[in-house]
């Protein structure tokens, strides 16, 4: 249980804080945020283990964010995605140097999703508590369980980041690692939500040409609202609601309201808009609409070939088949005309 850690709620204790930061001192780092009603994740708390001191900072009182871009530029966490996404909103850049142990865990064989408190079950032998997974992290004052929650999310990381270091190295992995974490921050940094939602909803509905033009403007339409609003996506128009549009482009705020079961004030205020996109829609060049893998019979063939080759590749090596490529991007892949020859992770694997 750790009982000595610095609490840090104004601007200048974290300032001072930044001073201290020696500059080869990597920093195990977690957070807690809300995003229940927002389209940005909210920070509640920061929690910072540097070499043995602790430190909670309490970013419901933080104003000064420039003081992230240099105190965590060398960072340790556990599946870091939503982490690294607050810090890129934060700062609009992330750490030179980030180690995720979760990703270094899956690749020395401990399966795609291993969570933290498995990884320190299984490597350190110690059991953490997940009573405090859900709390409300906004409100104040937080109890002494969260606070010690909070803190157990930083405790072990520097440990496991040398046995899972020692792993890859025996292993031969560490190249490995490092495209994975490569591909992991690019991936954060060109996020492309309307992408992967579109090709959600058009692979699995039937939809023409012109329909899938229109179901691509209103979720890009919605995109630049919610990020405006700071509202969640859903708040602005569901998926299904866009699909219903598209499919049955409504005519009149009533068919909007009945049909798609929009509310009346909201139809009030973008009816306009939405009907606007009926006719700008369709100046969309096809190349634009993402694709979603379509594949002919022969290709359908080289599809299960491939997969099977990854498969057998993946049980050899003892990794997930996620870490080279999933089932979405292999069919996109085979539909482009490619193969796994052009995946860089494959190539990587092997040499």
């Amino acid at each position: 249980m750790i009982t000595d850690y610095q609490w840090i709620d104004d601007n200048s204790e974290l300032e001072q804080l930044l001073f201290s930061i020696k500059t080869n001192d990597a920093i195990a780092f977690d957070s807690e945020f809300e995003r229940v009603n927002t389209f940005y994740p909210k920070p509640a708390l920061f929690q910072l283990r540097i070499v043995d001191d602790y430190y909670l900072i309490d970013m419901t009182k933080i104003t000064d964010y420039k003081v992230f871009v240099k105190l965590l530029d060398n960072i340790i966490l556990h599946s870091g995605s939503e982490d690294l996404e607050i810090l890129l909103n934060l700062n609009d850049k992330l750490p030179t140097t980030i180690f995720d142990t979760q990703i270094a865990a899956s690749l020395c064989g401990y399966g795609l999703h291993f969570s933290y408190q498995n990884s320190v079950s299984e490597l350190l032998g110690v059991e953490l508590s997940k009573a405090h997974s859900r709390s409300d992290w906004m409100r104040r004052p937080l109890s002494s369980d969260q606070l010690q929650y909070a803190l157990d999310d930083v405790v072990y990381l520097p440990e496991l980041k040398a046995l899972l270091f020692e792993k890859l190295e025996l292993l031969g992995r560490l190249s490995w690692y490092e495209k994975l974490m490569k591909q992991k921050v690019n991936s954060i940094v060109s996020a492309n939500h309307v992408d992967t939602t579109f090709i959600k909803i058009a692979k699995s509905k039937k939809l023409t040409q012109d329909q899938q033009k229109l179901l691509y403007s209103l979720l890009q339409w919605r995109e630049k609202i919610a990020i405006k609003r700071d509202k969640p996506r859903p708040w602005i128009l569901k998926n299904h609601e866009a699909f219903t549009i598209a499919l049955k482009q409504p005519k009149s705020n009533k068919e909007l309201i009945d049909d798609v079961g929009l509310y009346p004030k909201f139809v009030e205020y973008n009816a306009k808009n939405i009907f606007a996109l009926y006719k700008d829609s369709q100046q969309l060049d096809l190349t634009v609409l993402p694709k979603f893998g379509n594949l002919s019979p022969q290709q359908g063939v080289l599809y299960k070939e491939l997969k099977q080759e990854l498969v057998k590749k993946c049980e050899k090596l003892k990794i997930p088949t996620a870490l080279i490529i999933n089932t979405a991007d292999l069919k996109s892949l085979v539909a482009d005309d490619k193969d796994l020859n052009n995946v860089d992770m494959w190539q990587l694997i092997s040499q």
